[in-house]
């Protein structure tokens, strides 16, 4: 278990209730990338079960997913149902960023299309999507040996980044609806705008300098610092009316300042 500088009391009460737990105490927070890395590092077993810490896992979740895992083989991730607390379905998978879905959220067209995220309806039954969520997937330690660990320069991107070099490397990625896992996500983010909204539009553009070529990075920046201005013109008209527009015209400032930074070479993580 690797835990990320928590002041909880969660090193502590994890040493004397499962003293035979191995246990990464981090002075700092890693992340979710540098956390799972260093876990991954020591992990003796075959299969590697990257879970987020909020999260509940639903019966026997676990076991099918090694079931699940058996069945296809060494080169596979299979990822869970995701739930909301409500148990609601979580929509938890998507397909690989690409410039022509950067252009339709610029005009607000992408909630049209089927470019970005999978159908609830999809998602009621075993596919193979492009990606999964980080939040809960299952592999061995093979493709870990095969295509390298979580990039940490990836910030809200790792696991979409993972799943691609997967499937580069041959990969097949299931989603498996047969197990279930509570995900208690979104509690700090409607409260922390510069994050979340700065990591929305930043983490594509390193996950297209990464994976594409000159070209088509250089679109995706036109068409991101697009989306920021425009969004900035749109708040300014809507700041005086509520607070959630201040906020959020303060966030896409902060994004802009960021966005120069990034393409003048930094790798900054926002948190």
């Amino acid at each position: 278990m690797v835990d990320n500088n928590s002041a909880d009391g969660t090193v502590e009460a994890i040493k004397n209730k499962f003293p035979d737990v191995k246990m990464i105490a981090n002075r700092e927070n890693k992340g979710f990338s540098g956390a799972n890395n260093q876990g991954m590092a020591i992990a003796q077993s075959q299969n590697i079960f990257v879970l987020n810490p909020d999260t509940e896992i639903i019966g026997n979740a676990i076991q099918k997913l090694l079931e699940r895992l058996n069945a296809q083989g060494q080169l596979a991730i299979i990822a869970p149902k995701l739930l909301n607390a409500d148990r609601s379905l979580q929509l938890s998978c998507w397909r690989f960023p690409r410039v022509f879905k950067i252009f339709l959220e610029l005009f607000y067209l992408h909630r049209l299309t089927a470019s970005g995220n999978y159908s609830r309806k999809e998602m009621q039954s075993a596919f193979y999507p492009d990606a999964v969520s980080g939040a809960a997937m299952l592999f061995t330690k093979v493709l870990i040996n095969r295509i390298g660990v979580l990039d940490e320069n990836l910030f809200w991107m790792e696991d979409v980044d993972f799943c691609y070099r997967a499937k580069k490397a041959g990969t097949r990625v299931e989603y498996f609806p047969g197990a279930e896992v509570v995900h208690h996500i979104g509690k700090s983010s409607s409260s922390n705008y510069r994050a979340v909204i700065a990591n929305q539009l930043l983490s594509k553009l390193k996950y297209i300098r990464k994976h594409s070529n000159r070209f088509i990075y250089f679109l995706a920046c036109v068409l991101i610092l697009l989306q920021i201005i425009s969004r900035i013109i749109l708040l300014l008209f809507l700041a005086p009316f509520a607070s959630k527009y201040k906020a959020k015209l303060s966030s896409y400032f902060y994004s802009l300042q960021k966005y120069f930074k990034l393409i003048g070479g930094s790798n900054e993580i926002v948190r």
